[in-house]
């Protein structure tokens, strides 16, 4: 991968960041299989994305590494596409849930912020790898719903790879937004459950 359009990639992900640098986890023995296969997954990043696979990595406790591990799969995408031309420069793109869904809000009544909110939407058709951070943190309006419905149920249609994040396990999921957006992420991805605390000490 060129140094300089890595950089780019990187860039137009939009990673937060707090998560361009290296985050050190060690998993606790409770969570050294999941932590195992999220690493297999991270290896074999391009792979995972080119089969259009989907990912839900899910606790019941908050700040022990799922945003972590999510930015650790989606760097090791940008580092390892082929170095061809994307459009809007972004194979990869992270979506912090209610950031995006406020801002789409408020773009309505800001000609400014409707353009950034437009230019996200055109790369979250295209970008072969979207993280949705916090997918299900509180119950969702039906604005939300509609949204976020519309978004992933076009990428799951067309093969585009999610990669969700959230601290609450499915069956209670179900009740925070429409059954046919809790069917669209639960039953089209692989479910990785971080059953431990904090994990934010030992590079892994």
């Amino acid at each position: 991968m060129n140094e300089d359009l890595y950089k780019l990639y990187l860039k137009n992900s939009l990673i937060p960041k707090r998560y361009l640098v290296d985050i050190d986890l060690l998993p606790s023995k409770k969570d050294k299989k999941v932590f195992d296969e999220l690493k297999n997954i991270k290896e074999n990043v391009v792979e995972f994305v080119k089969g259009g696979n989907n990912l839900l990595i899910c606790s019941d406790s908050p700040g022990n590494g799922k945003t972590t591990w999510a930015t650790k799969i989606l760097k090791s995408y940008l580092e390892n596409v082929s170095d061809r031309a994307w459009p809007n420069n972004t194979p990869a793109l992270f979506i912090n849930i209610n950031s995006f869904l406020n801002d789409k809000r408020m773009a309505m009544d800001d000609p400014e912020l409707s353009e950034k909110v437009k230019k996200i939407e055109k790369a979250l058709k295209t970008a072969k790898l979207v993280v949705f951070d916090d997918i299900a943190d509180k119950r969702l309006t039906s604005f939300e719903n509609n949204n976020l419905f519309y978004w992933i149920d076009y990428r799951t249609a067309n093969m585009l790879s999610c990669i969700y994040t959230t601290n609450e396990l499915p069956p209670k999921m179900e009740t925070s937004m429409d059954i046919k957006l809790f069917s669209r992420i639960v039953k089209y991805s692989y479910i990785k459950e971080i059953k431990d605390g904090d994990h934010r000490k030992a590079e892994f």
